[in-house]
C-alpha cells in the first residue's frame, strides 16, 4: 500500500504518500535516461513465506505499522506509530522484545512519525512535532535525546517526518514553519545532518504557504520526498524530486550530486476509488489544522513513483503506480530495478494476492520483503477518516515476512 508506507505519521502522515516537491541541486549531475523497457525484461520472483505476526491468533497486536527496518543481526524492527512502540523479531520470526513506550520521558515516544538505525545499532525515533529525536539502544535502553538543528532559520518550528541513517550521519526530511498574521510559512526540506542532528547540507527544499483566511489544501502543494528517499550501503543518497516525473536524484557519499536516473513513464489516471482515498487522506491531514480547509485539491493521476529502496548490492528498486495497478496475472506488484550506474536493468513481479492499494510493501537491504496487511485501513482508522458506508474496523493488522529469490 503505497499510501501508508510513505506516511505513517499522524497528521502530516499520508500526505507523504503521494508527495514530493521540486527543488534544485547546485551542481549539474550526469543524467541517465532510460526507455520504457528494461534491458533484461520481466522476471517473476520466487516468494517464500518465512513467518507472520499479528492477525487474529497472535498475542501481539499492531495498531499501525508505519516503518520496517532491519537490525545488525538481521532482526526486523517494526514501528507502531499508533501504539508508540517498536516490536523486534528474530530472522526466524521469534518475537524478541518490545522497545519503547508511549510518553515524554527518556526512551519514550508519542505517536512517532518514523525511526531508523545508526551504524552502531542505536535506534533513532522521530517524535515529529518539535524536531525531537529519541535515542535508544537496540534493547531499548534510553540513550539521550537529539533534535534537528538547522543552520539557518533556527527560530522556526520543525516537524520531523522521515529519517534514515547514512553512514555515521542522518538523512532527515521534515517541515520548518513560521507563523505571522494568520499565515503559516512552511519549508519542506531534505537535509543531511551529523549524528547529533545538526544540519550539514540541504539537498532539497520546497516552500508552501497556508493562508488561514482562504484555507486550501492540495496534494500538489503538499507533495514532497517523504516516501521517495533512500540511502545506499556506500553512503549514497537517493531522492525523487517530483510527483509526476520519473526521476531519481543521486548524491555520492561526500554529498555531491552524482547523477539523475530517469525513464520513460506515462502517469496513470486515477480510478474513482483511488481518488476518494486520496481525498480522505487530505481530509485527515486537514483535521490537524486550527480550522477546516475551504477546499481540497486532488490530483487526477497517481504518483509516478511511490517508494524506493536500495539493496545491499547497490541496486535501486522502484515501486510505481503502474506496477501496483497493472501487474501480470497472479502477481500483485511489479518493481523497476536499476543497476549501480542507473541503467534500467529489469522488472521484478511479486506473485501473490495482496492488495497493492491497501497492503504496504517494505523491502529490506538483504532481499527479504515485509508486507503489512491492511496498512491503508489502519492508517485511515488512526486518522479517523474511514469511509462513511464501510466497516473501518477491519481485521487485525498482520505482518508477513517473505524471502525473495530472483
Amino acid at each position: 500500500m503505497r499510501y501508508l508506507s510513505r506516511l505513517s505519521f499522524t497528521g502530516y502522515l499520508l500526505i507523504m504518500i503521494t508527495i514530493l516537491g521540486g527543488a534544485s541541486a547546485t551542481a549539474q549531475p550526469a543524467r541517465v535516461d532510460n526507455g520504457a523497457t528494461p534491458t533484461e525484461g520481466l522476471t517473476t520472483a520466487v516468494v517464500t513465506e518465512l513467518w507472520r505476526a499479528g492477525g487474529e491468533d497472535d498475542e501481539i497486536f499492531f495498531g499501525n505499522v508505519g516503518r520496517v527496518t532491519v537490525g545488525p543481526a538481521n532482526e526486523i524492527y517494526l514501528l507502531d506509530n499508533q501504539l508508540s512502540e517498536i516490536q523486534v523479531y528474530a530472522p526466524d520470526g521469534t518475537h524478541l522484545r518490545t522497545v519503547g513506550r508511549e510518553g515524554d520521558g527518556p526512551g519514550e515516544m508519542r505517536r512517532p512519525n518514523d525511526f531508523y538505525l545508526m551504524n552502531d545499532g542505536t535506534i533513532c525515533v522521530l517524535q515529529g512535532f518539535g524536531g525531537r529525536i529519541v535515542k535508544m539502544s537496540g534493547d531499548g535502553v534510553p540513550a539521550g535525546d537529539g533534535s534537528f538543528t538547522p543552520t539557518v532559520g533556527s527560530g522556526q518550528f520543525s516537524v520531523m517526518i522521515r529519517g534514515l541513517g547514512v553512514m555515521n550521519d542522518m538523512l532527515l526530511a521534515g517541515i520548518k514553519m513560521s507563523f505571522e498574521a494568520g499565515v503559516s510559512n512552511q519549508t519542506y526540506f531534505l537535509t543531511r545532518c551529523d549524528s547529533t542532528g545538526v544540519e550539514t547540507a540541504t539537498l532539497f527544499e520546497k516552500s508552501n504557504t497556508i493562508d488561514y483566511s482562504d484555507f486550501v489544501l492540495t496534494e500538489d502543494a503538499m507533495d514532497f520526498v517523504w516516501s521517495r528517499m533512500a540511502t545506499g550501503p556506500d553512503g549514497r543518497v537517493y531522492a525523487a524530486p517530483a510527483r509526476n516525473t520519473y526521476e531519481i536524484h543521486v548524491w555520492d557519499p561526500t554529498g555531491q550530486p552524482e547523477m539523475i536516473i530517469a525513464r520513460e513513464y506515462e502517469s496513470l489516471p486515477r480510478t474513482d476509488e483511488r481518488r476518494d482515498i486520496a481525498r480522505r487522506i487530505i481530509e485527515g491531514i486537514g483535521a490537524n489544522y486550527p480550522r477546516p480547509p475551504r477546499s481540497i485539491g486532488i490530483e487526477e493521476v497517481d504518483p509516478d513513483l511511490t517508494n524506493i529502496w536500495v539493496l545491499e548490492d547497490g541496486r535501486l528498486w522502484v515501486q510505481t503506480s503502474r506496477g501496483d495497478y497493472d501487474p501480470p496475472d497472479g502477481c500483485w506488484t511489479v518493481l523497476d530495478v536499476f543497476d549501480t550506474d542507473g541503467n534500467f536493468e529489469r522488472q521484478v513481479a511479486l506473485p501473490g494476492n495482496h492488495d497493492a492499494l491497501r497492503d504496504a510493501l517494505h523491502l529490506l537491504p538483504e532481499g527479504r520483503a515485509v508486507v503489512v496487511i491492511g496498512a491503508l485501513d489502519a492508517y485511515l482508522n488512526q486518522q479517523a477518516v474511514g469511509g462513511e458506508e464501510e466497516d473501518t474496523e477491519g481485521a487485525p493488522l498482520e505482518v508477513i515476512c517473505y524471502g525473495l529469490e530472483l
